[in-house]
């Protein structure tokens, strides 16, 4: 028997229901969800939650108010709401006339970005990929790379959320599972960097965690530190976190400051794929730790497309899609373990609970 056969038999009726009917309420909600973030619909929505003292469980709204509020057409919100309807984010009010609200947690699941059950973001990144189909064509004939340079401002910020939700399934894992690593880093003598901040929205999530640590954020991108910038004036963090457009190494070179904690997230695969720098980079992240300092690594762990008995993961393979025009390089688990070994560091252990996982380096 192969690795994709069950020892149930699948008929054509299964087939057909999954790639006609489940595939396209899947496909149809991807579209329209992606155009009501696009819209600012839904930030409208989460706006209107905001002005509610009591715990928000459904929000209402009519056409017409979504048509006033955002200057939108009201024969082209009419069918939108309509498909969103049929798949199930909205239904019917019948409290008021010609009303609709969203439907039981989707004020969670996918308004609601500060909540601990968002996956708006998430679905963004499927409807980007629907959105530039003429990209992977060109890259598919050609094997065109772009940079983050060539992504749209919009897109580009989406990513920084999607990875930085990333970022907190990490945090909640290490907390649970790194209880003595956690218990140093809440003293305020604790020094953290994250190398690649980008926006800052990661390290927004770590400081509100770790209120006593000391922070340095670093990134190549002038418009991530910019952005983070921004979050940390919000926050009136100013004290607590240090910010530099910069390179790895150019940093290492301009501190004598030693971490208790360094933190990789979703930055590994977009480095310059040879592994010589990546192993420079390791050497440069060694220099900087304290003798008992870690490293946390939270990438995608992506096996070979051919390797057998492996559980493909969707949201995995669909981050390999999603970056593959970009030149990004994944590790499976073994690759990633070798690329440690050929390191300073002694100790790497894939910390994984159900699906989320990150890997604890030491020295």
């Amino acid at each position: 028997m192969s690795q994709n056969q069950t020892n149930t038999e699948i008929t054509i009726a299964d087939q057909t229901k999954k790639f006609l009917v489940k595939s396209m309420y899947g496909f149809q909600t991807i579209l329209a969800y992606g155009l009501g973030q696009r819209l600012g619909i839904f930030e409208y929505l989460y706006g209107k939650a905001q002005k509610i003292e009591e715990k928000v469980t459904s929000i209402s709204f009519t056409l017409e108010e979504l048509s006033d509020n955002l200057n939108l057409d009201l024969r082209y919100l009419d069918a939108w709401v309509h498909i969103l309807i049929a798949c199930g984010i909205f239904e019917i009010d019948e409290s008021r006339e010609r009303c609709a609200k969203t439907a039981p947690y989707i004020y969670d699941l996918l308004i609601d970005h500060k909540g601990m059950f968002y996956v708006g973001q998430m679905i963004a990144g499927f409807y980007s990929m629907a959105s530039n189909q003429d990209i992977f064509v060109e890259g598919i004939k050609t094997g065109q790379i772009s940079t983050i340079n060539d992504i749209p401002a919009a897109e580009y910020k989406g990513g920084q959320l999607m990875s930085a939700r990333f970022g907190s399934i990490v945090e909640r894992l290490f907390a649970k599972r790194c209880k003595e690593d956690r218990k140093k880093i809440l003293k305020e003598t604790a020094n953290i960097i994250e190398i690649g901040c980008g926006y800052g929205f990661n390290l927004e999530g770590w400081m509100k965690k770790y209120k006593k640590a000391k922070f340095v954020g670093i990134d190549i991108d002038p418009n991530g530190i910019d952005h983070a910038k921004q979050l940390i004036g919000e926050n009136n963090w100013s004290d607590r976190v240090e910010l530099y457009n910069i390179p790895l190494e150019d940093y290492i070179t301009k501190t004598d400051t030693k971490f208790d904690m360094a933190i990789l997230n979703m930055v590994l695969h977009e480095m310059n794929p040879d592994d010589k720098y990546r192993l420079s980079v390791l050497e440069n992240i060694y220099t900087l730790l304290k003798d008992d300092g870690l490293l946390i690594v939270g990438d995608t762990m992506i096996p070979d497309i051919f390797k057998p008995n492996t559980k493909i993961q969707l949201y995995d393979v669909m981050h390999k899609m999603l970056e593959v025009g970009f030149g990004s390089k994944f590790y499976d688990e073994q690759s990633f373990k070798e690329l440690i070994g050929s390191s300073s560091f002694k100790h790497a252990e894939l910390i994984r609970e159900r699906g989320d996982y990150f890997w604890a380096i030491r020295k």
